[in-house]
């Protein structure tokens, strides 16, 4: 899978939700989540997303990696 307008789509939705700024909108914005504000709880669990899926893009080669390597044999 290469870069589409699909993948950055879903970069932008996990960027906006790892960003805190929507919770002070939130009557519950202080509640607090294992010890931690729940709006760092979020922005961690985003961030892990959003890591999870570069790591799921990344899972094969780049398409300009394999046509290289196919002209290389």
């Amino acid at each position: 899978m290469f870069v589409t307008s699909r993948v950055w789509l879903i970069y932008t939705l996990l960027l906006v939700m790892a960003i805190p700024w929507y919770w002070r909108f939130l009557p519950s914005a202080m509640t607090i989540v294992s010890g931690v504000p729940a709006w760092v709880f979020s922005s961690l669990l985003f961030s892990a997303a959003i890591s999870a899926y570069t790591a799921w893009l990344l899972r094969e080669p780049w398409p300009s990696e394999t046509t290289a390597e196919a002209s290389d044999e």
